[in-house]
């Protein structure tokens, strides 16, 4: 009975959410409203309504549906578009992260929480709603816009914070000691697994897809991907972190593949379902009596996130060279919170980090937010112009001048040196941590084997000692690598750092090396597991290696080489669908409109439906900026841009067009272009019908098909010809009517009647006399298309 009652509940979920949700967006409110109200109405919490009471089948059905609803936001943040949003923006969101952090704590001190609490709550408000964030930018126009650019890439990298927040409060939460020297190795341990396992997946995974794929089977695909998405989760959670990190971590990873979009599009049933599942179970956890209870909490600590997170969010982007009107237009937008606030919450009171209390508190702030945030954004321009007013001369200017140095800093140019090194650091970090990480996790790998039960009959000793001979034939090539880096990064420091001092280059290359080779050494000494192994098996081990970079070592070189290649392939690879905006997000704003000086640009996003009436047509039959005012900037279409295009460009519908003018310009050529086709001038295609009728005399005969454009004047198309018992399908446009030829002609029902009235408007009535074949006569039944 435990399976029929597991369906029970599963249905009630799915059908409280679907019921919930499709509410809450008639009322305008996010779905994510209706779920949590639908899981409080359902849950164990809210007698008579309970109708799902086993508590340890909802905290399942919360972990599925986290690790769902992880991967689909790994999936739309891949490594790549982390790379491209650029250190600046990656800056300020650590910023407006860590003033969070400090202002969450001191109101800690001040309401007397423990620190460990300060913290869980000061991750819960880290992090805005991506989704709410993108909808509120939609709404008020403002995609294109630079302070709504900066809101929607904030966003999207608070992603990033709240996964390592998670991981770190996970093993916080654990009482992890896999990771000496406190928070700080903590830190390093988890970029250590990180790097681990983002290098593995991009080895592995791509070539898993590609043999998929080559088998022209998305079914199993789909399969595969998400048999590794659990995999990814336990792993994540045998290293002593969140499942939600190696969920996270896979999404990125797919994100780069080119299979993605077809990934992401066999997954979205499922990323709705157990996303949805995942919100209604934290609603059943929320106990509604707690409501009446904490409601001052709720309205106090949501007025202090709309504050703290407007001023955090605000004064990190002016830190980072942001006119700071921009800069606090876009800390309003930033005030939602979104769904990590209910997942750290929930890590929070399991494990007894949090009071119960916190969960309504939680959810009670969010919602708050999520309500206020739309209000505050629609009169953002009457707030920015109070804070003008009331804002202090001296602040502005200097403010002002701050800006302007900041600028002027990083105008200048890095030396050679760095020029030249830069590139070969970030490669000894990457390996560096790659290597930390797989040895600091071996003992957890060689566990995990054992658990499988593939070692049982081999001799314990022996097993240990080939595990280690392994992994060091694994860490050695990367090792090599490593040393390479810093004898080329010390070379060119040396040649650069001999024409300011008397020392040659060669002394001071050779004193780096020994430097480097001494930090090495160090840094292996503090890693490397000694107690697994007795002496003899290590010098066992060491010999093994060494004889390895004896033989191999020019082979260990090249097989570098072609792991970097590998790496470089996946990102150099276009994912599918590159260059355009997955639904519900928007593409960033083009690069001229960063600096435009003086000058007023108002530059929105307009695009073209499927069906659109201006399909087909160039922008010069249209008359945008004649008829409108605005103008065309740039066309973006199946992931090409277009910029400043002609007036014989062509539109299609799916065309994404940036539009430049007024808001009232705009708005009239959005409401043209955007028009769609009358439904009654196209026919659904199983209306679509094939009529043979004979051709009256008139003033088409004698005029060939190209000349009468029969299809631009009635829609229908000529899919035969007939003379005389000569049949052809798919005439020539050159062939020439005569009275009495016969032509299949296929159209709606509306078409057909139209291409009737116009042939026999061009020329004389058709005979009467039925035998005399003359007048249209249908040959044929309708046929579905």
């Amino acid at each position: 009975m435990d399976g029929i009652n597991f369906i029970q509940d599963f249905a009630v979920v799915l059908l409280a959410a679907a019921v919930a949700g499709s509410i809450c967006r008639r009322l305008g409110l996010s779905v994510i409203v209706g779920y949590l109200l639908a899981g409080m109405a359902v849950g164990p919490y809210t007698p008579p309504f309970s109708l799902v009471l086993d508590v340890a089948r909802i905290e399942t059905l919360s972990q599925i549906g986290l690790i769902f609803l992880m991967f689909a936001i790994g999936l739309g943040l891949s490594l790549s578009r982390l790379r491209l949003m650029g250190a600046t923006t990656l800056v300020a969101t650590g910023l407006g992260a860590f003033f969070v952090l400090n202002l969450t704590q001191i109101l800690g001190l001040t309401v007397g929480w423990t620190a460990d609490q300060s913290l869980f709550t000061a991750a819960m408000f880290m992090v805005s709603s991506s989704a709410v964030i993108a909808k509120v930018v939609h709404e008020l126009k403002l995609e294109h816009d630079r302070a709504g650019q900066l809101a929607l890439t904030v966003t999207v990298l608070e992603d990033v914070v709240a996964v390592v927040m998670l991981a770190v409060l996970g093993s916080l939460a654990a009482g992890s000691d896999q990771a000496p020297g406190g928070l700080v190795g903590l830190l390093g341990s988890l970029s250590a697994f990180v790097v681990l396992l983002v290098m593995a997946g991009l080895f592995l995974v791509p070539r898993l897809l590609r043999r998929l794929e080559a088998r022209a089977d998305p079914e199993l695909q789909t399969i595969a991907v998400a048999g590794v998405l659990l995999l990814m989760a336990l792993l994540a959670v045998r290293a002593g972190y969140s499942l939600a990190l190696g969920a996270f971590l896979l999404g990125a990873i797919v994100a780069e593949m080119p299979q993605s979009r077809g990934i992401g599009r066999a997954f979205t049933g499922l990323r709705d379902i157990f996303s949805s599942v995942f919100f209604v179970s934290i609603g059943m956890m929320i106990d509604v009596r707690m409501l009446a209870e904490v409601w001052g909490w709720i309205l106090g600590l949501g007025v202090f996130t709309l504050l703290s997170r407007t001023l955090a969010t605000s004064f990190a982007l002016i830190l980072v060279g942001t006119p700071h009107r921009e800069a606090l237009r876009a800390g309003l937008a930033l005030t939602p919170l979104g769904e990590f606030t209910f997942v750290i919450a929930q890590l929070g009171v399991a494990s007894a980090v949090l009071p119960k209390t916190f969960y309504p508190i939680a959810v009670g702030v969010s919602l708050l937010t999520v309500l206020v945030s739309p209000v505050l954004n629609r009169h953002a321009a009457g707030i920015l112009e109070f804070v003008e007013r009331i804002e202090p001369r001296w602040l502005t200017r200097l403010l002002g001048t701050y800006r302007d140095w900041l600028l002027q800093i990083t105008s200048v140019r890095g030396g050679q040196w760095w020029q030249l090194s830069k590139r070969r650091l970030i490669q000894i970090g990457l390996e560096a941590l790659f290597v930390t990480g797989l040895l600091i996790f071996s003992e957890r790998i060689l566990a995990g084997i054992r658990e499988f039960g593939w070692l049982e009959g081999f001799d314990p000793g022996r097993v240990v000692l080939s595990f280690w001979i392994t992994i060091g034939l694994v860490v050695i090539i990367p090792l090599i690598a490593i040393w390479r880096n810093l004898a080329a990064v010390g070379m060119i420091f040396a040649e650069e750092a001999s024409r300011h001092t008397r020392l040659s280059a060669q002394v001071i290359e050779a004193a780096l090396k020994v430097v480097s080779a001494v930090a090495m050494a160090s840094w292996l000494a503090r890693i490397v597991p000694t107690e697994s192994l007795p002496r003899w098996a290590w010098l066992i081990v060491a010999i093994v290696l060494g004889g390895a970079v004896a033989v191999f070592s020019r082979r260990m070189i090249y097989w570098h080489s072609r792991w970097e290649d590998t790496l470089g392939d996946v990102f150099r690879s276009p994912a599918a669908g590159e260059g355009e905006s997955p639904e519900g997000t928007t593409r960033p704003a083009p690069a001229w409109l960063a600096t435009p000086g003086d000058w007023k640009i108002n530059v929105q996003e307009c695009v073209l439906p499927e069906g659109a009436a201006c399909g087909g047509r160039t922008i010069a039959d249209l008359r945008v900026r004649s008829r409108f005012g605005c103008s065309i900037m740039e066309i973006h279409r199946h992931g090409a841009t277009l910029i400043a295009p002609e007036p014989s460009q062509v539109l299609y519908g799916g065309d994404r067009l940036l539009l430049l003018g007024t808001q009232e310009q705009i708005e009239r050529a959005r409401e043209a272009l955007t028009a769609l086709t009358p439904p009654s001038g196209t026919p659904a295609f199983d209306e679509a019908r094939l009529e043979t009728l004979r051709v009256p005399a008139g003033a088409h005969v004698g005029r060939s098909l190209a000349e009468l454009q029969i299809h631009r004047h009635t829609g229908v198309l000529i899919a035969g010809h007939g003379r005389n018992g000569h049949r052809r399908i798919n005439p020539l446009a050159s062939q020439t009517l005569e009275a009495g030829d016969e032509l299949l002609v296929l159209g709606g029902p509306r078409q057909i009647r139209d291409f009737k009235h116009w042939m026999h408007a061009e020329g004389a009535s058709p005979a009467s006399d039925p035998g005399s074949g003359s007048g249209p006569t249908l040959r044929s039944p309708p046929v579905s298309a």
